[in-house]
C-alpha cells in the first residue's frame, strides 16, 4: 500500500510541476492567451484625414460626427447612450465640440477613454 501511495505522490506532483511551467511558459512568451483590446492595441489603424467641411456635413442624428481637438469622431452611436442624454451629443454634430467637451469633461479619464473608441481620424489643417 506505501509503494502505491508514494507513485500516487509522485505522480500527482509531477503533474503540477508540468502544469507550473507550462504556464510559465506560455504566460512569459506572450503568445496567444490576449484578450481583444490587447489584440487591437497591437494591430496598426490607418485613419484618415477629414475637413472641418466634410465633418460639418454629418450634422445629424442620424449621422454625428464631431472634431475634439484636432481629432474626428464618429459619436453617432454614442447619442442615445450618453449618459448627460441625447442632446448633449446632438448639439456636438458637424461642428467643432472641443470646447463643450473640454467644459464638462475636461481631465477625467473615462470620459476620454470611452470618446477614443469612436475616433475615425483627424481634423486636416
Amino acid at each position: 500500500m506505501k509503494k502505491y501511495f508514494s507513485t500516487i505522490m509522485f505522480l500527482v506532483v509531477s503533474f503540477i510541476i508540468i502544469l507550473g511551467l507550462t504556464y510559465y511558459s506560455v504566460s512569459s512568451s506572450g503568445s496567444s492567451f490576449r484578450t481583444s483590446s490587447e489584440t487591437a492595441s497591437s494591430t496598426a489603424v490607418v485613419l484618415n484625414t477629414y475637413t472641418i467641411n466634410t465633418v460639418a456635413t454629418h450634422s445629424t442624428p442620424t449621422s454625428c460626427w464631431t472634431t475634439i481637438s484636432g481629432s474626428v469622431y464618429d459619436v453617432t452611436s454614442w447619442i442615445s447612450k450618453h449618459p448627460g442624454g441625447a442632446d448633449a451629443i446632438i448639439s456636438l454634430c458637424g461642428k467643432d465640440g472641443t470646447a463643450a467637451f473640454t467644459q464638462v469633461h475636461g481631465g477625467q479619464p473615462r470620459p476620454a477613454n470611452e470618446l477614443a473608441g469612436f475616433k475615425i481620424g483627424t481634423l486636416s489643417k
